[in-house]
């Protein structure tokens, strides 16, 4: 094709695209990409020779024309430069156990994620304590111990406990002071406990108050600048007037993320104890930072906050900047100024390599309800433990379902269930021992139906998960994410086709206690990489689900934490899926002396422990919108039958009051360490003192 006929084409095409649609510049732009409208290359073809518009026939435009590549800016993506900040700081949380010198009974364990990150080198710990009973404490014998990695010299079994000490106290009051000896500080992780233990003295028993905690964090961040803004408001802790706010976008330029809040302080007299916290405040949302709970003479504190990822993505034009002040000797402070480290750019959103799909509040089809409708409407659930979910059977006998020495369920079973006032059931079920490769046995999936249709068909809430394939193949680790977060994909695809159009009642639950078996953090929250990473695996899951389309577009889908722990680092590190279908599945069998039963008291220390985390689990969750299930709980056959019914009682009211809902665990064990059985499957009898405890506990 003549090369002139050819940009009058181009040229013709041109007129008509601007005339016929109006298009931008940009449109015109993209179009001839790679030509200089104005600068006289395509007029100067055009007008080379006088050509006829009868020249441009059909058969010359069909022929092949000249592609000329488009030109494209260069996007420059903003790094900011890096900076390493150390911080002397301190922190505090609240106890509030009483313990006997009893044996057993007269330690308290603290998790360390309540007062530190990982990364954090302690230096000290401060307890309060103070008799309860009001009485001189007199003569105190205990000792400190701390959790510490199994290669610590001077740990054992990832354990390090102080030498004893005696203190004479003439009063009700003490503070116990532990410099944490140098040697182990490099060994202590943000996943295990500190303890203090009161193994005598002259009252019966003592109450932990609270535990103060010194330690150096030092953090490599992005910075762009900092900016220092003059506050000068006097705060009182005992009146209303203790917290200053102050608009962020009357410190921050556009687009800035605060890495580090500075909050200086000053008393009119010594402080002893500076207790106070930062947060942010928007549209968005709130979060605070950890309780400072800074240790000194002076009066004067600069509280530095390393702002949580959680905190930076709330920071918007209407947000605030604030600082509470909760108590020192001095009645009064004043907050002289707030300096703010920042970065330009965005805050930190999902972890790297997920993929979160935002579903807004759609509109659900006829007959289906959303997560919060369900779990307000469930009352109370029951466990088919060490049934389907059984694993590590095949040298003993074939009988997956039955190897852990319960009977093959049937339909009475469940009616039985049904029929003592549980409206909803969990099916755990173990799915990789029933894998040909990555296809789940035709038989094994058509009999997981059969249970779960005995509890549909009976209009029961039904829980499917995933369980014990956390033993068996699974761990929440990125040199394993590739392959495990495929399998797990392809379990839930077989599962979501096969009840693809369940109702609202079937609840898809993706992993039962991801994490990884055997490590030191196991039970205590995993690591800050483990539960980064898990939080991909649950995002896989979730997308898995809606992608197959039908009914699991809209149902129901729970998540857990880091071994459904309730662990506050656990929970904290938790990202919930943006789905408007969602809730969070956590474990608590606590107080955990009395349900692993080296307790039979269950007291007003046991019930506020559970009122604590309870009341920690409304607000980091429920309060945000997402609902929480406790879909495991329960208390082993060691305490009278009326203790434990006290406790079922006491438990499901006070987490019923919080908006959470339980689920009891039941494995069909009656006696033993593991004798979490209510329900006697073969004669179709309950425990009724314990069933009637529950059944009290939902009024």
């Amino acid at each position: 094709m003549n090369k002139r006929i050819a940009a009058i084409v181009s040229a013709s095409t041109l007129v008509i695209s601007m005339c016929g649609c109006g298009s931008s510049s940009s449109s015109r732009r993209d179009f001839i990409s790679g030509n200089s409208i104005g600068g006289g290359s395509l007029a100067e073809t055009v007008t080379e020779e006088e050509i006829s518009p009868d020249d441009v026939t059909a058969e010359n435009i069909t022929e092949e024309t000249e592609t000329i590549p488009e030109e494209t800016e260069a996007v420059t993506e903003h790094v900011s430069p890096r900076e390493v900040f150390t911080s002397e700081l301190g922190t505090e949380t609240e106890v509030k156990q009483t313990i006997p010198f009893t044996p057993d009974l007269n330690t308290v364990k603290v998790p360390l994620s309540k007062l530190i990150e990982e990364g954090d080198r302690i230096s000290s710990f401060d307890f309060e304590v103070y008799s309860a009973d009001g009485s001189a404490i007199g003569t105190y014998k205990g000792g400190f111990g701390i959790s510490v990695s199994e290669d610590c010299p001077a740990g054992k079994d990832g354990w390090y406990q102080s030498p004893d000490f005696e203190m004479y106290v003439n009063s009700s009051y003490a503070d116990f002071h532990w410099d944490v000896p140098a040697e182990i500080r490099d060994y202590i992780h943000e996943g295990g406990d500190v303890m203090i233990g009161y193994w005598w003295g002259g009252t019966s028993s003592v109450t932990i108050d609270c535990a103060v905690c010194t330690f150096t964090r030092s953090r490599e961040l992005p910075v762009d600048g900092s900016v220092d803004h003059p506050v000068g408001k006097t705060l009182n802790w005992s009146g209303t007037d203790n917290t200053v706010s102050i608009k962020a976008s009357d410190i921050l330029p556009e687009g800035a993320v605060p890495q580090v809040i500075s909050y200086k302080v000053t008393a009119p007299g010594g402080m002893k104890k500076f207790v106070g916290f930062g947060a942010v405040s928007s549209s968005l949302g709130y979060s605070k930072s950890v309780d400072a709970g800074m240790l000194t003479d002076g009066s004067q504190v600069t509280y530095d906050w390393y702002v949580s990822d959680e905190a930076k993505n709330l920071v918007s034009e209407d947000g605030e900047i604030m600082f509470t002040y909760g108590w020192s000797e001095q009645p009064t402070v004043t907050l002289d100024s707030v300096t703010v480290v920042y970065s330009i750019g965005n805050a930190p959103s999902v972890p790297s390599g997920t993929e979160q799909k935002t579903t807004e509040a759609t509109e659900l089809p006829s007959g289906f309800r959303s997560a919060k409708e369900i779990s307000s409407e469930i009352n109370v659930g029951w466990n088919l433990g060490n049934t389907l979910e059984c694993y590590n059977y095949s040298d003993y006998t074939s009988n997956a379902e039955t190897a852990w020495g319960n009977l093959k369920t049937t339909e009475a079973m469940v009616k039985s269930v049904k029929d003592a006032g549980f409206n909803s059931i969990r099916i755990p079920v173990t799915w990789g021992e029933h894998m040909d490769g990555d296809t789940i046995d035709r038989e094994w999936l058509d009999r997981v139906q059969e249970v779960v249709d005995y509890a549909y068909d009976n209009d029961m809430f039904v829980i499917l998960n995933m369980h014990h394939d956390d033993y068996i193949w699974f761990t929440p680790s990125d040199a394993d994410y590739a392959s495990d977060s495929s399998k797990l994909k392809k379990i839930w695809e077989q599962i979501s086709a096969r009840f693809g159009d369940y109702g609202d009642r079937l609840i898809f639950e993706g992993m039962n206690e991801p994490r990884t078996v055997g490590s030191q953090n196991e039970w205590m929250g995993g690591t800050s990489a483990e539960r980064s990473v898990l939080n991909k695996y649950t995002q896989d899951f979730v997308n898995t689900v809606r992608a197959s389309g039908g009914n699991n577009a809209y149902r129901t889908l729970m998540v857990p934490s880091y071994a459904a722990s309730a662990e506050t680092a656990a929970i904290n590190d938790m990202v919930v899926p943006s789905d408007s279908n969602i809730i969070v599945s956590v474990h608590y069998y606590a107080p955990w002396k009395f349900s692993e039963g080296k307790s039979t008291t269950f007291g007003d220390s046991e019930k506020a422990e559970l009122d604590r985390k309870f009341a920690e689990l409304k607000q980091r969750f429920i309060d945000r919108g997402t609902p929480v299930i406790i879909d495991e709980f329960g208390c082993i056959n060691a305490a009278d039958a009326a203790t434990r019914a006290s406790y079922y009682e006491y438990y499901i009211h006070a987490a019923k009051a919080q908006g959470i809902k339980c689920f009891v665990w039941d494995n069909g064990v009656s006696s033993g360490s593991d004798s979490y059985g209510i329900f006697n499957r073969g004669s179709l009898k309950w425990d009724s003192t314990l069933l009637d405890g529950i059944m009290k506990g939902t009024n």
